[in-house]
């Protein structure tokens, strides 16, 4: 990203400064002139950078502009009862939550699906999805499977998304599976992931109205 700052007139001609909202400009910030560049803007640098025009005479001019990046990273899951860390294992019969956690910048515009198969997963008596309160556990969404069964079976897909796009989405792969046909036997479950993080930016020009670029 480069902002670029020009100064008309002025007698003696003007020096131009870059400062940041974040105390100091990005280590990896290049000034050149009245260009300041930002290489591979992470979401840490996001904030208001404002060009300060001077010349010793008078008052300092300046203008401020806010860069939004908007990201998804840092997917997660867990599986309550875990067959991997507890000694309760997942039974035919029993209840099973799936949790997944994304962070998300803006976490507001933080939205969650669920699929079944490839196919969209609604919330209904046996399969009910929740969102869990943003000021508990931030960007989280459950599935509870009540009463698992073996038509249950399947790989469970949690998305996570941003509200407007822009962006790709984070998906993560849950198979419950089992290798055998008798209740109340262990299942096997599996967790292949599939995630990437591709941070959109927005360059805010006073007014506030984001573009990506």
């Amino acid at each position: 990203v480069s902002l670029v700052c020009i100064a008309t007139g002025g007698e003696p001609s003007p020096i131009l400064t870059w400062i940041s909202s974040n105390e100091s400009l990005p280590q990896r910030s290049v000034v050149k002139g009245g260009t300041l560049t930002l290489p591979a803007i992470t979401t840490d640098e996001a904030g208001v950078y404002s060009c300060v025009s001077s010349n010793n005479v008078g008052n300092p001019a300046k203008k401020s502009t806010t860069i939004v990046v908007r990201a998804l990273k840092k997917g997660r899951f867990w599986i309550t009862p875990d067959p991997y860390h507890n000694d309760d294992n997942i039974q035919i019969g029993r209840e099973v939550k799936i949790s997944c956690q994304v962070e998300a910048t803006p976490p507001e515009e933080l939205t969650f699906s669920w699929l079944k198969n490839g196919r969209a997963l609604r919330s209904s008596e046996r399969m009910v999805i929740t969102q869990t309160d943003p000021d508990i556990s931030p960007g989280t969404t459950n599935l509870d499977i009540i009463d698992l069964k073996f038509t249950d079976f399947g790989t469970y897909t949690c998305v996570a998304a941003l509200k407007g796009g822009g962006i790709p989405e984070i998906s993560i792969d849950v198979n419950i599976s089992s290798t055998t046909g008798e209740p109340h036997t262990p299942l096997k479950v599996n967790f292949p992931f599939n995630w990437s993080l591709h941070p959109c930016v927005c360059v805010c020009m006073c007014v506030y109205v984001c573009v990506c670029v």
